[in-house]
């Protein structure tokens, strides 16, 4: 299980990496609350598993002195607390990102965020004073324990949050909150399998199902990022777009509106020049003026201030 085990690590924490650079590029483009809520829960998950891997890999090709030595043990005892953190804040983001999806009212979602809040400090705590306690100084020994149980054992409190995505779903406001509380559901539903066979086959190998479990929904949001920023993009004609409010908001002109129905349709700026038989540079300088009016910088930006409105 061991060579399995490592195969499993790598393919996961290379997926997750990858997904994670592809958002932050998705929102450097774009700016907007989707990309930048999926980075605050991906980018926890993403260093909790390369730190996890790290050290996996420190274990396989180190010699034994090394090890044992000093300076091993200052490292341990800094992964150790930052893996704890790590996954302390990743369940807690996954809480609150949950919470704040739920069709529910503000005040509820206050006292859900604020319970949440209290659970964590509390596993924080005592994720802290039971691997401290049982290491007895010893921080290579603590960071065995962390890497060994600490995730797969917290990931345990998203069960619960996969239960209330189920129930909710169908109290969802539109087809996108559907869509991730279905995705939310069917990722935590599943550490109820992978929670005993971690038990079984890999309580002692840094990697564990639980990152398969959460790698899982990292592929959802890719799909569903894929979905909003691609196909939609790609599918939807100018004639259906209706920003005429914005156009009158922004102080958009008649030249203007021409030229923004053409990006959106994904003309060049020298087949937009070419249709409305004016300069390429003129083009360019309608286009700096769109931008600035509506407070954007590329096409992505463009589009999502366009199908917002």
């Amino acid at each position: 299980m061991t060579i399995f085990g490592d195969i499993m690590f790598f393919i996961t924490s290379a997926l997750v990496l990858s997904i994670t650079c592809l958002v932050i590029l998705l929102h450097v483009r774009a700016r907007d609350n989707y990309t930048m809520e999926f980075l605050i829960v991906l980018v926890p998950l993403c260093l909790q598993m390369c730190l996890s891997l790290l050290v996996s890999y420190l274990h396989q090709v180190l010699p034994n002195e090394l090890l044992c030595g000093r300076g091993y043990e200052i490292f341990s005892l800094w992964v150790t607390f930052a893996s704890i953190i790590l996954t302390t804040l990743l369940l807690f983001i996954m809480s609150r990102y949950l919470i704040n999806l739920l069709p529910i009212e503000t005040s509820q979602k206050i006292l859900g965020n604020r319970i949440m809040l209290i659970i964590m400090a509390f596993y924080l705590f005592m994720s802290l004073f039971v691997i401290i306690g049982k290491s007895y100084g010893n921080w290579v020994l603590a960071m065995n324990l962390t890497f060994g149980y600490h995730f797969f054992s917290g990931s345990l409190l998203m069960i619960p949050l996969g239960i209330v995505s189920f129930v909710f779903r169908k109290k969802a406001i539109g087809r996108e909150q559907e869509v991730l509380l279905m995705g939310m559901s069917a990722t935590f539903f599943s550490l109820i399998i992978t929670f005993p066979l971690d038990l079984l086959f890999f309580q002692h190998h840094s990697f564990k199902l639980s990152y398969l479990s959460f790698s899982i929904y990292i592929v959802f949001i890719y799909l569903f990022i894929s979905r909003r920023y691609f196909e939609d993009f790609e599918v939807v004609v100018p004639s259906k777009l209706d920003f005429s409010k914005l156009v009158q908001e922004k102080g958009i002109s008649a030249r203007e509106e021409e030229i923004i129905e053409l990006l959106i349709e994904g003309k060049t700026n020298r087949e937009i020049a070419s249709t409305l038989f004016i300069s390429t540079n003129t083009v360019k300088t309608h286009i700096k003026n769109i931008y600035g009016k509506l407070e954007v910088s590329n096409r992505v930006q463009l589009y999502t201030t366009i199908k917002g409105d």
